[in-house]
């Protein structure tokens, strides 16, 4: 595109905004008209920002319309770029629609904190005193006991009382 004919076309747009015409279908036929003189006598389609200042000004109604809740008014409403923006901003991720219920809290799986580490050297050695304790008293569990030996013939074949009572309860 020639430099001049892109100025040209730039001034040409400048005018058809600063007419303000407030009927739309007059604004949709001259900026048609515009665009089909330019496209017969440069024989292309204007600049994309060109094409973008004249729809900017097609939809003017819908862009400046500073309702916040149009989205809510209208079918199929357009936003200008504050309003996009101020949407995205209001807008929240279903995330926190699923994790909290309609009594406020939040129902999500509970998340444990990360501990800092006076609470990890602390709990370190709580869990060594305890893991000795456990040492000791498995020490003393596991270890063998005495051996006891009983011979039958120094009691005639009977067994000692402290044998029996140990193996075979007694019926109360």
């Amino acid at each position: 595109m020639d430099h001049n004919e892109h100025d040209e076309l730039d001034h040409k747009i400048t005018g058809i905004i600063r007419r303000n015409i407030a009927n739309r279908t007059l604004r949709i036929k001259v900026i048609f008209s515009l665009i089909e003189t330019y496209l017969h006598s440069a024989g292309k389609l204007p600049a994309s920002s060109q094409l973008e200042r004249l729809a900017d000004y097609l939809l003017q109604e819908e862009l400046k319309d500073p309702n916040p809740y149009k989205i809510a008014h209208n079918d199929q409403p357009f936003l200008s770029a504050w309003q996009y923006d101020m949407r995205q901003r209001r807008e929240t991720s279903l995330k926190i629609a699923e994790e909290i219920g309609s009594d406020g809290y939040r129902h999500a799986a509970p998340k444990r904190r990360k501990l800092s580490r006076k609470e990890m050297i602390f709990l370190d050695e709580q869990a060594k005193s305890r893991n000795a304790a456990r040492a000791l008293q498995y020490a003393k569990d596991t270890a063998p006991g005495p051996v006891i030996t009983y011979y039958l013939r120094d009691t005639g074949g009977l067994m000692s009382e402290s044998f029996l009572s140990c193996t075979i309860r007694k019926k109360e």
